[in-house]
């Protein structure tokens, strides 16, 4: 993954861990990865997020039991207070031990205020008790709040590590990804886009013609939906995309090919290698026809119909020039 992306505005110059590489060196591969570690980063973002979210919830929860145990001990530690002050003395007073020997009546007095004492001392025994483990259960609780606070710090440093991870990588694609759409391969300008010869019967050629080795890989210029994969008609072997772009529907079109890669159904990222280059339907040699349609694909052999001219909205990767860069 790359630490580090500087775009040098005019030259497009990529610093990737130090080492300088220019936008001619970047390759697609290098936009899908860069756009599947942005989706996944996200993903972290959003569960590290949930993740912090959970531990307050718990933080509350700790705090409110903390709270009630606080009032707890403190309501058992007057209740204490109040029976060491109810406690009689131990001992009693020689005269009252002389009386009551003397005095039936003195007697039963003093057995009864031994009997409350007794009382008192067991009431006072239990108290305790239950104070030291009202104690005990405050300290492993503020244990509990010690550990799920250290848990909502490292959650919190993870999330700004992410997030900051996350604009680097915004960053980086945002600089290799061109405004638009991809050039879909490399390869030498054959024919370009415009009037035509009338060969094959179109006096108007509605794309570009990339030539190149048969087996050259050819790119999804921009993410989307596989609508079509066929391998009749003149165009060969072919495969159509349709792509949203600010809401606005496209159509791109990759003919001749050699070898397809994707199924009809299939999403798939800009970048993402679709198929080779080679010379099936009406080709004179291996290239890839390459079409956009502002809309759904609408062919028209005299005319540019809804065709837009790519090199007016492709562009390699990093903004270079498809002219210079490409062919």
């Amino acid at each position: 993954m790359w630490k580090q992306l500087i775009m040098t505005a005019g030259v497009g110059v990529l610093l990737c861990q130090g080492q300088t590489a220019s936008a001619s060196e970047m390759t697609p591969q290098d936009l899908v990865h860069t756009e599947k570690s942005v989706q996944q980063t996200k993903q972290q973002v959003k569960e590290t997020k949930q993740s912090i979210h959970a531990i307050k919830t718990k933080l509350k929860q700790v705090d409110h039991q903390a709270e009630a145990l606080r009032d707890k001990i403190e309501g058992t530690s007057k209740d204490l207070e109040s029976i060491e002050k109810e406690l009689v003395p131990a001992e009693q007073s020689l005269f009252a031990k002389v009386v009551s020997s003397v005095l039936p009546s003195a007697k039963a007095e003093a057995a009864e205020a031994e009997e409350a004492h007794q009382t008192l001392v067991e009431k006072k025994k239990q108290t305790s008790e239950t104070l030291k483990q009202l104690k005990e259960e405050q300290q492993q609780i503020e244990a509990t709040r010690q550990d799920v606070k250290t848990s909502y710090d490292e959650k919190s440093k993870q999330y700004k590590k992410q997030t900051n991870q996350l604009s680097d990588l915004k960053k980086q694609y945002e600089a290799m990804a061109p405004d638009q759409f991809l050039m879909p391969a490399e390869g030498r300008l054959s024919q370009g886009f415009g009037a035509a010869s009338g060969q094959f019967g179109y006096t108007f050629h509605n794309g570009l013609d990339i030539a190149a080795k048969t087996g050259t890989p050819i790119y999804a210029a921009e993410a989307g939906k596989v609508t079509k994969v066929s391998a009749s008609g003149p165009y060969g072997n072919h495969v159509q995309i349709e792509h949203n772009v600010d809401g606005q529907t496209w159509t791109t079109v990759y003919a001749h090919m050699h070898k397809v890669n994707v199924k009809l159904g299939q999403t798939v990222r800009q970048g993402e290698s679709i198929g080779q280059i080679g010379t099936t339907g009406n080709s004179s040699g291996p290239h890839l026809h390459f079409e956009i349609h502002k809309g759904n694909y609408n062919f028209s052999a005299s005319s540019a119909g809804n065709a837009i001219d790519p090199m007016k909205v492709a562009a390699r990767l990093g903004g270079a020039s498809p002219v210079k860069a490409t062919f």
